[in-house]
């Protein structure tokens, strides 16, 4: 099972963005093969996102998010009391670290706080904050997306 942030989504789903050429071929192949762990936080931020800035019809959008979310390969979470507490726990482990060269917000540690709660290692993500955290070993990064586009 893999978890897969947001962003990455959202590459997906807006095909004028630079970084859709990276990931569509790549979400493909992992809704076909994979189990995907992902959460109510992670599909907010998305559609928030993509309602916001796209000229995607809205019919279309919804739509296509509700296909998304039905998969069979799709596993969402809902954010309980007991996600709440974790993440909140994991904000005090990490945000407020002075030793740290990065902090982490709310919807971020939510998904970390998910991760570990379904014992899923693996994130895609392009996202820098995560890649920190993979860094320090608290969770394993795949990114997608070349390194030139950070």
């Amino acid at each position: 099972m893999i978890t897969v942030d947001s962003n990455i989504w959202i590459y997906y789903l807006d095909p004028t963005v630079s970084e859709h050429e990276y990931v569509s071929n790549y979400i493909e192949d992992l809704i076909r093969n994979e189990q995907l762990l992902s959460s109510t936080i992670i599909w907010l931020e998305v559609s928030h996102y993509l309602y916001r800035t796209t000229s995607i019809k809205k019919e279309i959008l919804a739509r296509t998010l509700s296909k998304l979310l039905r998969l069979s390969s799709m596993h969402v979470v809902d954010f309980d009391m007991e996600l709440y507490f974790e993440t909140i726990r994991l904000l005090g482990e990490f945000r407020h670290d002075r030793r740290a060269s990065f902090s982490i917000g709310g919807r971020d540690a939510s998904i970390v706080a998910m991760m570990k709660k379904h014992n899923v290692k693996t994130m895609v993500t392009h996202d820098t904050d995560f890649i920190k955290l993979a860094d320090k070993g608290v969770i394993q990064i795949y990114d997608p997306i070349p390194s030139k586009m950070k």
